[in-house]
C-alpha cells in the first residue's frame, strides 16, 4: 500500500496496512537546525521529498496560502534576505517572518475601518497565472511519488483576520458587526476558494488542508450560535466544492473545539487536526463520540519538544493505540520544534515507527 492509499483508506474509514503519518519541523529555524544552511538552498520539490522520506511521511504539502509558515503563492514576496523574509497579501497588507530566532508577523493590516474595505478592490486571478502555472508544475513532479498530495489554504476565519484585520479587531468585528465580517469574508475568503477551484482544475492534487484555527485551549473564540451564522454556511461552500471536484478537503483547527464538532462533522469535513492534548483535547473521548463520523488526524502534542525520552515514547505510543488503524491519521500538532535534541529526534523517529504498527 503506497502513501496515497493509506491516507486515502483512513479518510474513506477504510483498512489500511500501518497507521498514516504526517509530520516534519515546526518551522524554518528548525528545519536549518537540523538540516542546515544549505537545506535552504534547495528547491521546493527537493525539499518536500526531502522531508517526507526523512519521516516517512504519507502526506506532503505545497501551500497556496501558507502564513505563518510560509508566503506560497497567495503572497507575493518583496524581499528575501539571508535571515528574513517580507510578502505582500493580494489586498496590499505585509507579513513578515524570521528565520532565526523564528517567528511570523503581519507588518500591516489594510482595513483599519469600514471605510478602508470600500477601496480594496477584489485581486483577479490573471495577476497569478505565473505563480500558478510554476507552482502547478512543482506538483505534477510530486504527484509522481505517491504520496498524499495536499494545498494548504486559509480558512473562512483565517483569512480575513490574517490578511485584512488583524485577529483582535476581528474577534470585536464578529461580537460588534456581524455584518462587517461577513463583507470581509465575502472579499478574503471568496476569492480564496476561487483560486483554490482554478489549481485543483489545472495541477494533480489529492485534496485541500485548510487551516482555520477557532479558538484557544480553553474553547471556541465564539459561541456555537455564531458559529452556524457565520462560520458554517461558508464551511459548507468550501466543503462542496472541493467534494465536486472529487478532491479531498481536511481541517485544521488549534484551539479547544469540541464544542463544534457536531458542526464541522455537518459540515461534512473528510477530516479534523491537530486534537492537542495541549488544548485540551481529549482523543480517547473524541475517537469514542466521534471517530465513526469524521477522520481523526493528530494527537501528539505540540509540546513534544519539551519532553524527556520516556515522556515521548509513552505518549506516542498512547495516541496511537487510541486512533488505531481505522479513520486515524498520526499527526504532531506542531512538528519537531528547534529545541528538540538529536539524541530526542532519533528516538522519536523510531517510536513513530514503532507505533505505527501498533
Amino acid at each position: 500500500m503506497n502513501s496515497r492509499e493509506r491516507v486515502l483508506n483512513a479518510l474513506e474509514h477504510k483498512d489500511v496496512d500501518i497507521i498514516p503519518y504526517w509530520d516534519g519541523f515546526s518551522n524554518m529555524e528548525a528545519e536549518e537546525c537540523f538540516l542546515g544552511k544549505k537545506y535552504h538552498e534547495a528547491n521546493d520539490i527537493e525539499k518536500t521529498i526531502f522531508l517526507a522520506r526523512l519521516f516517512n511521511s504519507d502526506i506532503v504539502n505545497l501551500p497556496i496560502a501558507g502564513f505563518p509558515g510560509g508566503p506560497g503563492i497567495w503572497c507575493e514576496i518583496v524581499y528575501e534576505g539571508e535571515n528574513h523574509i517580507i510578502a505582500k497579501n493580494p489586498f496590499g497588507g505585509l507579513q513578515y517572518w524570521r528565520i532565526k530566532p523564528y517567528f511570523a508577523i503581519v507588518l500591516t493590516n489594510p482595513i483599519k475601518n469600514k471605510e478602508d474595505l470600500e477601496k480594496i478592490q477584489k485581486p483577479n486571478i490573471e495577476s497569478f497565472i505565473p505563480r500558478i502555472e510554476a507552482y502547478s508544475e512543482k506538483l505534477k513532479k510530486i504527484y509522481n511519488y505517491n504520496y498524499f498530495t495536499v494545498a494548504e489554504i486559509k480558512g473562512v476565519c483565517e483569512t480575513p483576520w490574517m490578511y485584512l484585520r488583524g485577529l483582535k479587531n476581528f474577534l470585536i468585528d464578529i461580537k460588534k458587526d456581524p455584518k462587517f465580517v461577513n463583507d470581509m469574508i465575502e472579499l478574503s475568503f471568496k476569492f480564496m476558494i476561487e483560486l483554490t477551484e482554478y489549481i485543483i482544475d489545472i495541477a494533480p492534487l489529492d485534496g485541500i488542508w485548510m487551516t482555520d484555527d477557532m479558538g484557544d485551549n480553553k474553547s471556541p473564540f465564539f459561541s456555537i450560535e455564531t458559529y452556524r451564522k457565520l462560520f458554517k454556511p461558508w464551511h459548507e461552500e468550501i466543503v462542496k466544492r472541493i467534494h465536486k471536484k472529487g478532491k479531498k478537503i481536511l481541517l485544521h483547527s488549534h484551539g479547544n473545539i469540541t464544542p463544534l464538532f457536531n458542526d464541522i462533522i455537518d459540515a461534512n469535513f473528510d477530516s479534523i487536526d491537530p486534537l492537542d492534548p495541549a488544548d485540551n483535547i481529549d482523543l480517547l473521548k473524541i475517537k469514542e463520540k466521534y471517530g465513526d463520523k469524521i477522520t481523526l488526524m493528530g494527537g501528539i502534542t505540540k509540546n513534544i519538544g519539551l519532553m524527556s525520552i520516556e515522556e515521548i515514547e509513552k505518549h506516542v505510543l498512547e495516541i496511537a493505540k487510541i486512533g488505531g488503524k481505522k479513520g486515524f491519521i498520526l499527526m504532531s500538532a506542531g512538528g519537531v520544534p528547534p529545541e528538540m535534541s538529536l539524541e530526542k529526534f532519533n528516538h522519536y523517529r523510531y517510536i513513530i515507527e514503532k507505533a505505527r504498527k501498533i
